[in-house]
């Protein structure tokens, strides 16, 4: 699949990450480009985690401030 194919692709059915519901249970949620963008995603159960991203500073940056 090209570049172009996966960016126009339906948003729900692009997996960027796998992590941890904090619902009960804690099963394992699939985070899709759809989810990012809501900034929501339901685990199996129903319960709504939310989504939040973070950006800082690369590792070389952040030792030269010491």
């Amino acid at each position: 699949m090209g570049l172009l194919a996966w960016l126009k692709s339906d948003e729900d059915s692009v997996v960027v990450k796998t992590a941890t519901s904090k619902g009960p249970g804690k099963p394992e949620v699939a985070i899709t480009v759809g989810d990012i963008r809501t900034g929501r995603v339901s685990d199996p159960y129903g319960y709504q985690n939310e989504v939040v991203l973070f950006v800082r500073a690369n590792k070389a940056d952040r030792k030269a401030k010491k």
